[in-house]
Formats: C-alpha cells, sequence, structure tokens
C-alpha cells in the first residue's frame, strides 16, 4: 500500500472510531412493569400464604386480601414496607419472613417485590377479565 492510500486509510479508520465514541448512548430502558397477579402474586403463595394467607393472619399480618396487605406495604418506599423489610433481613433475625426452617425467596423473588413496591404496588382490585 502506498504511502497516500494508508494516510487514507488510517485517516478513515480513525474517525470512524471517534465518530462511534462521541455518539450519546441510548438511555436505557426503564424497567417493565411488575405485574401483580404473575410476578408477585405468586411469590407471595409460595413463601407467604401458609401463615399470612388463606385466612391465616399471624401476627395480624395477611398478604391474601389488598386492603389488609397494604397495611404492610409502602407504595413507591419499600424501605418503608414491612413486608419487603422483614425479607430482606438477615437470616438470623427473628422477625426474618420466611422463617429460615422454611424455603427462602430468591434474590430474584426479592427484586421483583421490591420493584413492584418501587413502581407504585399497584394491586389491581378484580382480575381483568
Amino acid at each position: 500500500m502506498n504511502t497516500p492510500r494508508l494516510v487514507l486509510f488510517l485517516s478513515a479508520t480513525l474517525l470512524a472510531l471517534l465518530s462511534a465514541f462521541a455518539q450519546d448512548p441510548a438511555p436505557p430502558a426503564p424497567p417493565a412493569r411488575v405485574d401483580y397477579a404473575t410476578q408477585v402474586k405468586p411469590v407471595f403463595e409460595k413463601f407467604c400464604y401458609q401463615c399470612h394467607g388463606n385466612g391465616k393472619s399471624k401476627a395480624g399480618v395477611s398478604l391474601d386480601v389488598k386492603a389488609k396487605a397494604m397495611m404492610h406495604i409502602t407504595a413507591g418506599d419499600p424501605v418503608h414496607s414491612d413486608v419487603y423489610r422483614s425479607m430482606t433481613r438477615s437470616t438470623g433475625a427473628s422477625d426474618h419472613m420466611p422463617p429460615v426452617a422454611k424455603d427462602q425467596p430468591s434474590a430474584a423473588d426479592i427484586a421483583i417485590i421490591k420493584l413492584w413496591i418501587e413502581q407504585g404496588a399497584n394491586w389491581p382490585d378484580a382480575p381483568p377479565k
């Protein structure tokens, strides 16, 4: 390759690289809306309803009735939501839920609950038809 072609090739390559790095990256997509019926309720059913659902309300907490559950959920603020805080306490804590002797929710399950609360804890009054 002769010198002028090499200079032209290197200049074009450099210009392409600079333009690729100079472009603003696309903003991250907002997280998808968490759906109560398909994402949150199954976590509650699997890990919470044994003591806090199906007519049971251990320690006065019931998670299968919206009005009762929302007394322990601060929409938009997982840090001040009893449900989220109890799931994220140290597993050695006496108020960690579910109790250590039972199956524990995964990090993904807990992340769903957190995101749902952050997004406003939308809980439809009736299932969609």
